[in-house]
């Protein structure tokens, strides 16, 4: 069953989500993702080490975005707003207590200076006008009583990445997202299922890069083989060269 006095609740207190679209972090061209998706992908990845909830996922998108369409910000201290965004969202949403996230590079030099991650952090929460209490497409899910195992948090990360879906509002993702699940509680309007259509395309799209990259990967592997096997082959007989001179 629906929680209608929820759902109520949580479109009264639901922000609607505001886009520059002249903000170049937004613009995509035929050949690759656009910044912000490529940032919000780095930050999933990041996420995976942590057994955090989905919401604290959503949260830091929420806060990346109204970011990127409050502040200026140059490409070297993306990850920066990435990581800090993240961090802000485990210290409101988890129980545990959480220190800042850092970053290091591969000789574990620290990335950023400490005072640059302080005035991220307020830069932030300025944006967010000290506000994290923010609704999300799962808070959605629960009170229309969809589970949010393991598949559905799937395709909310998978929205997450990609803004041409995520534009929408949450309300409507969480819709889409019952419609791509084959719940039929409800009659979704046409715009819904253009929504949950769109969604449907993009995997469909995103499966089949990553079938050609693995298969591309594979045919690379197969192409090395032969030569790794030639250096192998004329090593030993180098050596069974010397072993003769030798005992000559």
């Amino acid at each position: 069953m629906f929680s209608f006095a929820e759902i109520r609740d949580l479109l009264t207190r639901d922000k609607s989500k505001t886009f520059n679209k002249h903000n170049p972090f937004y613009k995509y061209d035929s050949s690759s993702p656009c910044r912000r998706d490529i940032l919000i992908q780095w930050i999933v990845a990041q996420s995976s080490q942590f057994k955090h909830s989905i919401k604290t996922l959503e949260l830091a998108v929420l806060i990346i975005d109204t970011y990127l369409n409050y502040f200026n910000i140059t490409i070297e201290y993306l990850q920066l707003l990435g990581i800090s965004a993240y961090s802000i969202a485990s210290k409101f949403n988890e129980t545990e207590i959480m220190s800042q996230i850092k970053l290091y590079n591969q000789e574990s030099q620290p990335l950023y200076k400490d005072e640059e991650y302080d005035e991220m952090e307020e830069q932030i929460l300025k944006a967010m006008s000290y506000q994290l209490n923010l609704i999300t497409t799962s808070d959605f899910l629960v009170a229309m009583n969809v589970e949010v195992d393991e598949n559905v948090q799937n395709l909310l990360m998978f929205i997450l990445i990609d803004f041409e879906i995520y534009r929408y509002s949450h309300f409507e993702l969480a819709l889409a997202i019952m419609h791509y699940q084959n719940d039929t509680r409800v009659d979704f309007s046409q715009k819904i299922l253009n929504v949950s259509q769109l969604i449907h395309k993009k995997l469909i799209k995103a499966q089949e890069i990553q079938s050609e990259k693995i298969e591309q990967e594979d045919t690379k592997s197969m192409e090395r083989s032969p030569l790794i096997h030639k250096k192998i082959s004329k090593k030993k007989e180098s050596q069974k060269q010397r072993l003769m001179q030798q005992q000559n």
